[in-house]
């Protein structure tokens, strides 16, 4: 079956986050150099995160969505084989020449044991890619929770790499954060914005937003972790008169918090609970004052990246990687996670506190995401260690 082409098998499940805005950066890239196939679980198939971001892709023909999986999160046997089957069968006659798993935290844990038994009798192995989410980039030497996420990880990708089942891991960095990395990679998130606080006049009247009240904004996929309840406290405790903006899917427990409201506090929270298109979700980040993320997740965020491109401040809570982020690149102020340290931050950014640096960081495009991913250039050729090709390189 061997040719000039080869395929990519993309396994991603689960549709969340930007999760599927990502696999169309790598489908941009991998496309160059042959088919490309994203496995994916029932919810993705039925997600409208999927025409919203791969729909071109789709209309295109650069990519085949295939269901492969009931759940969101599959069993990791289950992801090897599927991934293993394209690689006996090729696609459109071209070898599969790489696997990328894109959230691929959770198969680790037993990629080393389960994979070696799915790929054994390949004709060609594949490269085998993994994207980590949640692998804490930089730490300090105090911060032991971070060691112990972080140490095993890196453990278990050594592992895997020994049993020759997987060839690259990839990590997400801060914005600030220029090295490359070891054993994992560091690759600095996108930043996605087609809108600007310039016009923010304008987001507001589309959006159905108060052209003259101070607007404070949750938006993404709007679970539990971002925290609105403490936000609207946050308010409260900074004397703010300012009305709470919740934009984006929300988990059953931020719906019950909604629902249950009292008449005062409804008035002043302006909430749109549905999945949003990339362009609307730009135009409510870029039309409120202040994007407060309060979430313990040690690692960067897409709508702190989206408030960055569109000028909007951010205050953080929660974690060094978004707190160092912020400080570097003077987009924000970073504080405790409590209503009186983050209300007080808020009204500090209102009041235009933040100092923004006069040496920002070169933001990272899709494709040089695309490319720290796969480690190949724009020509598909492989990266050494030393190359300046990645997005997480000095540039």
């Amino acid at each position: 079956m061997s040719n000039d082409r080869t395929a990519t098998v993309i396994v991603e499940p689960d549709p969340g986050g930007h999760h599927f805005q990502a696999v169309g950066a790598v489908t941009d890239l991998a496309h160059r150099f042959g088919p490309v196939v994203m496995l994916t679980s029932r919810a993705g198939i039925e997600s409208p995160a999927l025409d919203v971001y791969l729909g071109g892709h789709l209309q295109r023909g650069d990519l085949t969505v295939v269901e492969a999986f009931d759940l969101k999160v599959p069993p990791t046997r289950d992801m090897a084989a599927a991934a293993a089957n394209w690689c006996r069968d090729g696609v459109d006659g071209a070898d599969v020449s790489r696997v990328v798993l894109m959230d691929g935290d959770q198969a680790l844990k037993r990629w080393w044991a389960v994979a070696p038994q799915q790929l054994r009798g390949l004709a060609s192995r594949p490269r085998v890619i993994f994207m980590l989410t949640r692998y804490p980039a930089r730490l300090a030497l105090t911060d032991l929770t971070g060691w112990r996420l972080r140490g095993p990880k890196a453990v278990l990708a050594l592992m895997a790499m020994a049993a020759r089942t997987l060839h690259r891991a990839v990590g997400f960095s801060g914005r600030e954060d220029t090295s490359t990395g070891w054993i994992v990679k560091r690759v600095r998130d996108p930043h996605y914005s087609s809108a600007h606080s310039r016009d923010r006049a304008s987001h507001r009247a589309e959006l159905g937003l108060p052209a003259d009240r101070l607007l404070v904004g949750i938006f993404g996929a709007v679970d539990a972790r971002k925290n609105p309840p403490l936000i609207l406290e946050a308010i409260d405790a900074a004397g703010l008169d300012a009305m709470l903006v919740v934009a984006g899917g929300f988990d059953d427990e931020v719906r019950a918090w909604a629902d249950g409201l009292d008449e005062s506090d409804r008035a002043r929270v302006f909430l749109r609970d549905e999945f949003l298109d990339n362009e609307v979700l730009d135009r409510f980040v870029a039309a409120v004052d202040v994007v407060p993320l309060a979430l313990t997740n040690n690692g960067p965020s897409g709508i702190m990246g989206k408030a960055q491109a569109a000028g909007v401040p951010v205050v953080t809570a929660g974690s060094r990687v978004r707190a160092r982020e912020v400080e570097a690149t003077g987009t924000g102020i970073a504080c405790e996670l409590d209503a009186a340290s983050i209300g007080d931050a808020m009204r500090r950014v209102v009041a235009g506190e933040v100092v923004r640096a006069d040496d920002h960081l070169s933001e990272v495009t899709a494709e040089e995401f695309a490319m720290t991913l796969l480690g190949v250039d724009a020509e598909g050729r492989p990266f050494d260690r030393r190359s300046a090709m990645t997005a997480g390189a000095t540039r």
